[in-house]
């Protein structure tokens, strides 16, 4: 009867002591550890290492506690380690997945306030965001395949379908994607820019207002606003009067 009683209150009171055990490395971690580790981090000449760092602060937090409950469970009361890997790897996948992005965001947010304010470039104003957005998606997009592939489903048929939707796609809005490459170019070849007066092939003349992904906008003398497709704005022939100089040369 005795060893019956201690066979029944051990797995609970295993499972309670790895759990306090986790949770006190947890508390140790982000109280002490993480607060020491940054606080030396303060004499480095950049903040960049502060913002990523408090990025990982609570996803590697809650990774300590995540994995504690997993040798709790699987250790103390003795839950099948498949059932135990799938849970507890898709709570692991998820806080990689918002430690990874929050290491992107915050490295690229430290690049565009200390240096994009110095170039004052297109290609920071405008493509670093939309390439921060890319990457936030494809970083999310590998989660959620790792994911799918833990709960034991094949991803080859996904990525298959994905790949042959992706095409399909690209060919439903190909005159979108010739814009938006051809306004990447206009932005990054520096030749035409906002409060640029420009004559296009074709007796149109006007200031430029502003160069967006898909079109540009020029308001003419009539105060008019022109909307030019960037596919049709690259190729065609361009003359700027502000260009090399804002100076105009007239013939008499």
């Amino acid at each position: 009867r005795l060893g019956l009683e201690y066979q029944l209150w051990l797995p609970p009171a295993a499972f309670g002591v790895i759990l306090l055990v986790s949770l006190l490395a947890a508390w140790i971690f982000h109280k002490l550890i993480f607060r020491s580790v940054l606080h030396l981090s303060q004499w480095t000449p950049s903040d960049l290492d502060s913002r990523m760092m408090l990025a990982t602060r609570w996803p590697l937090t809650l990774g300590i506690l995540v994995l504690g409950a997993y040798l709790a469970v699987t250790m103390a009361l003795g839950v099948p380690r498949v059932v135990a890997v799938r849970v507890f790897g898709f709570l692991g996948i998820v806080l990689g997945v918002v430690a990874t992005v929050g290491v992107l965001s915050n490295g690229i947010d430290w690049y565009l306030v200390n240096l994009a304010t110095r170039t004052q470039h297109v290609f920071d104003v405008k493509l670093i965001p939309l390439l921060r957005r890319g990457v936030v998606a494809l970083v999310y997009g590998i989660g959620g395949l790792l994911i799918v592939d833990l709960l034991g489903f094949s991803i080859s048929p996904l990525i298959a379908g994905l790949g042959l939707g992706g095409l399909a796609v690209a060919l439903a809005i190909q005159p979108t994607l010739a814009n938006l490459v051809a306004g990447t170019y206009v932005m990054t070849d520096g030749v035409v820019g906002p409060g640029d007066y420009v004559e296009l092939e074709g007796s149109i003349a006007g200031y430029v207002v502003e160069v967006g992904w898909r079109s540009t906008r020029i308001r003419t003398w009539g105060n008019n606003l022109v909307v030019v497709p960037n596919s049709k704005f690259a190729e065609t022939i361009i003359t700027n009067y502000q260009r090399p100089i804002p100076a105009v040369n007239v013939y008499l």
